[in-house]
């Protein structure tokens, strides 16, 4: 085993020492030879990284590898070889489009709703929220959240709810109230439960609104996160839920008894157990799975 290890070692000693050793002149040779070509080029820029800082040495090993660059004929060998001299540590680094400082043009202003849509998000990204708030108006950036374009609507939604989730919260309740496309409440959807937590009890309505199966089941779903623990509106919600888990097995059902372990507790037990009864075979295991996860009052 000690001799294993001693031959490992002298072995790594000796490979460290050709890695170290400058590519003799027969590499530079090679250089134009296409057979050789590529393990030249591969020596040479091996041996320029060993270099970490600016010697007498470097400047030989440099001074040497620009001879050749500007010597060497093939396009392939002089494209690597100048690529190997930005090794170089008495070089500043510059960038690969070259050493002049790149031209910062001004974005072009938007000149319609998506533009400028796509402008204000721009500049948010780059957290210049004054900047953003300079291209469209808040009254403005409202008219285009509550448009009928629903794409155009939502982007307009989503920025006005990182500008101001205030005046979005509202727009974005009664949006998800009118849709009726399970697609489009569930981007709604997102966008709410994206609102800052302070908001739930302020603009959360404590019944579900509109018509849709899709958007009752969205409001269940996010008063089940915003208005459980120790919310002011829990009991008010917990009082809307309750009805919703008798019926047919549906989207609604389902979240209204996936929410009661969030919204009741032990004292609702006979509420809950009277509203289990005659369940469907869909509904059963969640409505069993719901009532054996009741935390104490």
């Amino acid at each position: 085993m000690k001799k294993l290890l001693s031959t490992s070692l002298l072995l790594a000693t000796l490979g460290f020492a050709l890695l170290a050793a400058a590519p003799p002149d027969e590499v530079f040779a090679d250089l134009g030879v296409p057979a050789k070509r590529l393990v030249a080029q591969q020596a040479i820029f091996d041996y320029s990284r060993t270099f970490a800082q600016a010697s007498d040495e470097s400047k030989a090993w440099f001074k040497r590898v620009d001879a050749a660059q500007k010597s060497v004929e093939d396009p392939e060998a002089k494209a690597s070889l100048a690529q190997t001299l930005a090794l170089d540590p008495a070089e500043k680094s510059f960038s690969p489009m070259g050493r002049k400082t790149p031209n910062n043009y001004p974005a072009p202003e938007g000149t319609t709703p998506e533009t400028k849509l796509a402008e204000i998000e721009r500049l948010l990204d780059l957290n210049n929220r004054g900047a953003a708030g300079a291209v469209l108006k808040l009254e403005a950036l409202a008219a285009l959240a509550n448009g009928d374009d629903f794409i155009l609507a939502q982007r307009a939604n989503r920025l006005l709810r990182r500008i101001n989730p205030q005046a979005a919260a509202p727009l974005l309740w009664s949006r998800m109230a009118k849709a009726s496309q399970r697609s489009q409440v569930l981007e709604i959807e997102e966008e709410i439960l994206r609102l800052p937590i302070s908001l739930a009890a302020q603009t959360t309505p404590t019944a579900p609104e509109g018509t849709s199966l899709a958007s009752k089941a969205a409001w269940v779903r996010i008063v089940t996160v915003r208005a459980a623990g120790g919310s002011r509106i829990r009991e008010s919600v917990k009082a809307a839920v309750l009805p919703l888990l008798k019926g047919s097995a549906n989207e609604l059902t389902e979240a209204a008894w996936d929410s009661v372990s969030r919204l009741c507790t032990e004292a609702d037990r006979a509420t809950l157990t009277e509203a289990s009864k005659g369940l469907s075979e869909r509904l059963a295991p969640r409505a069993k799975a719901a009532l054996a996860a009741l935390p104490a009052d």
